[in-house]
């Protein structure tokens, strides 16, 4: 694999990584304790890493090398690297790289593809992909929140429970996209690479033209440690997490989709007595409810009141339709907070872990056909 003459490489305490500085200033960062003969090394031992020869890194007290094309390419000549069952999911459902591979690699892509930096604070610019990525740095213990994003710690120290191996690979897809990092193509586009700019490289699920995209090394390199990509291809695993993102450009038709049908036929007929309560107090919209919603005229006597446009009040179909769209949302975040695909619902304690990844489709897209087929009677829930 070519890549930019490196510049410095470094061991990050932090998050366990041994980070490759190139000079055009991009970084490649790796999980230390993943690559071979380091998994016991100590960490003033493992700090003692040398760029050698341009081409590979070096440690001289552990007589060891590793070769940065390789690592690039995600050999890493390690056992650490064999994919683990997903011990919340059903048997062959879900399999998922132990974290030690790519914790260092996720929080390091979230933190330096935010907008703001370590040193002053992140900006969510109320941008979903941006306050999932804070959220994540927040729920990982890199940040505090604040108002308008996260503030990193000065003691940053990673949770004794990670989240959701699927919700972090998520919000990395999501800031990747956002940032451009990543180009899904239309089929016709595919094989129009003088298209796509120099830099990037290509993934695509074999044999489907419609699955193809472009990415930056950066992102390549930390798909492959969530385990999403094998090589340049698409993994199983990742297939789910890319029906969260939904690229246009795909025109995936997840819904007809077996896993879906059955995940649909599962969340009905397991749909915990909690949600159908939340359920049935969002569905119901009261006379009370209209009222409370209604046109609230301003006082009179309040300063200035004089100066302010009033818009006609709202008939009460308004308020309804209003109230609707509202609750839609509502009933969205059940889904965001208590539901996966692989998984189905989750318990109290799976719940905790869960990111909540909002304007998630694949949610959503549940969300209607649950609706429809539990609550006909209330159609305004599918919509």
């Amino acid at each position: 694999m070519s890549y930019p003459p490196p510049s410095h490489v470094r061991y990050d305490r932090r998050y366990g990584a041994i980070v490759i500085e190139f000079h055009n200033g991009s970084a490649f960062v790796v999980p230390a304790r993943s690559l071979e003969g380091l998994a016991n090394a100590s960490e003033a031992e493992i700090a003692k890493v040398e760029l050698h020869d341009g081409s590979a890194l070096h440690w001289e007290t552990l007589d060891l090398r590793h070769e940065i094309g390789l690592l690039m390419e995600g050999v890493f000549e390690t056992e650490a690297l064999k994919v683990m069952q997903n011990p919340s999911a059903g048997p062959g459902l879900v399999e998922e790289p132990p974290p030690a591979v790519w914790i260092g690699q996720v929080i390091e892509f979230l933190s330096n593809n935010l907008p703001g930096d370590r040193e002053s604070a992140w900006q969510h610019d109320f941008v979903t992909a941006y306050q999932i990525a804070c959220e994540t740095l927040i729920v990982l213990g890199q940040a505090e929140e604040t108002t308008h994003g996260a503030m990193p710690r000065n003691d940053p120290e990673l949770p004794d429970i990670l989240p959701r191996w699927d919700d972090l690979a998520t919000a990395v897809v999501y800031l990747a996209a956002q940032n451009g990092l990543i180009t899904f193509l239309a089929s016709d586009e595919a094989t129009q690479s003088e298209l796509l700019g120099a830099g990037f490289e290509d993934a695509r699920q074999r044999g489907r033209e419609m699955w193809a995209a472009r990415a930056s090394p950066e992102v390549t390199s930390v798909f492959r440690s969530l385990g999403l990509l094998d090589g340049n291809g698409w993994t199983a695993e990742s297939e789910t997490i890319l029906w969260r993102e939904n690229p246009a450009e795909w025109r995936i038709d997840f819904k007809n989709d077996p896993r879906f049908i059955r995940a649909l036929d599962d969340a009905c007929a397991h749909m915990p007595d909690s949600i159908r309560a939340e359920v049935d107090g969002i569905a119901q919209i009261t006379d009370e409810a209209i009222a409370l919603h209604g046109d609230r005229a301003i006082d009179p006597d309040e300063e200035g009141s004089e100066s302010v446009m009033r818009l006609p009040p709202k008939t009460p179909e308004q308020v309804r339709e209003g109230i609707r769209w509202s609750r839609r949302h509502d009933f969205d975040e059940l889904f965001y907070k208590f539901w996966r695909i692989d998984d189905g619902w989750l318990s109290p304690d799976q719940a905790k872990r869960a990111l909540e990844i909002f304007n998630d489709p694949l949610a959503i897209a549940m969300r209607k056909a649950v609706a429809a087929r539990l609550y006909p009677h209330w159609p305004h829930l599918a919509e």
